[in-house]
């Protein structure tokens, strides 16, 4: 059996697939949701009666396809194994981490919304990851639609592997729904209606 150990240069790949990706991503997701925020607060100055409706919106769920889309097996084909495709990886989903995270922050600083509500928001964004997290487990043999996803891309059976995909979006989006509906109801009991009621949606 072959002996496996950490080398120096193992340690350095491993670093430069973390941190310049990291800064990249940060300085660009960072850009991209400052300006959908200020667009976003924009809109709802101008139309304040489609604030509360606004926390049905399913950006968890987009962000958790986008972020299956970015660590999928796509890139390792398009781009070979190796640094570069971890480097992407890396990269796009802190990029698109840090936009939704930059986004919301920005407008619950200036418009903050009642507490109750952000609990439940804070629930959807987690009800959400974990449908993403339940996925990398399955790919180390963890059960679930993971191990199916990750050997129809083995086998290059790309129909299969996106069917796979698109159902787990599906299910997270019924999810979001569910959960987005609740917080509505709570934004209504609140009947705080001079704040905005979009930071968590």
């Amino acid at each position: 059996m072959e002996k496996l150990d950490i080398s120096a240069a193992a340690v350095v790949a491993h670093l430069l697939i973390t941190w310049i990706p990291w800064l990249i991503g940060i300085a660009v997701g960072g850009g991209l949701g400052a300006l959908c925020a200020l667009g976003i607060r924009a809109i709802f100055r101008a139309m304040p009666a489609l604030r509360r409706p606004s926390v049905l919106l399913p950006w968890r769920t987009v962000l958790m396809g986008l972020l299956l889309v970015a660590c999928s097996p796509l890139v390792v084909t398009l781009l070979g194994l190796g640094p570069t495709a971890g480097g992407v990886m890396v990269g796009g989903s802190v990029c698109l981490l840090a936009a939704a995270f930059t986004a919301t922050m920005l407008i619950e600083h200036g418009h903050p919304t009642p507490l109750g509500a952000q609990l439940i928001g804070g629930g959807r964004t987690l009800a959400i990851a974990s449908g993403l997290i339940a996925v990398g487990v399955g790919l180390l043999g963890g059960g679930g639609l993971g191990p199916i996803i990750l050997e129809a891309a083995r086998l290059q059976q790309y129909g299969l592997m996106w069917k796979g995909l698109l159902l787990i979006l599906a299910l997270a989006l019924a999810l979001d729904l569910i959960l987005g509906l609740a917080q509505m109801i709570a934004l209504t009991h609140s009947g705080d209606s001079g704040r905005s009621l979009i930071a968590e949606g």
